[in-house]
């Protein structure tokens, strides 16, 4: 049980991060604000790392990760669609305060869900809540 528990919270914890860098990616071309695109860019790092690291975890697990091409291309087309007649920074940065807040408000649902999960996926899926809590606050100053 607690083997599933342990894949279920680092799927989700990879699921997120992968969803972030794909919007930061989607995101990058429209932002003509220099200081937003290199909090953008930093914040993309550190959530690819996020991401490698849940994959190895679920490699242990001898689960192997992957992207929902369909997932992706849902997520780009609401980017496109939201950026369509509005591209401002303080837009931008709105979009991306949202993110974060609902990949936190997942991160917890799996969290709840899934109590008796392992030591490693409980901490780095705290650490990328807290990470994204911290780009919530840093990103306001762009609204």
């Amino acid at each position: 049980m607690r083997n599933y528990e342990e894949i279920n919270v680092l799927k989700e914890t990879r699921k997120n991060a992968s969803m972030a860098v794909n919007a930061i990616d989607a995101l990058m071309g429209k932002i003509y604000n220099q200081e937003l695109a290199y909090e953008l860019t930093a914040e993309r790092n550190r959530f690819r790392d996020f991401e490698r690291r849940a994959e190895a975890g679920l490699w242990e697990h001898g689960m192997m990760s992957r992207d929902s091409g369909v997932q992706k291309a849902m997520l780009w087309g609401a980017i496109q669609a939201n950026t369509l007649l509005n591209i401002s920074t303080n837009h931008v940065a709105d979009m991306m305060i949202q993110g974060n807040t609902r990949g936190i408000t997942e991160l917890m649902k799996a969290k709840h869900n899934n109590k008796k999960s392992g030591s490693f996926a409980n901490e780095l899926s705290e650490e990328l809540m807290d990470f994204e809590e911290e780009n919530i606050e840093r990103l306001k100053r762009f609204l």
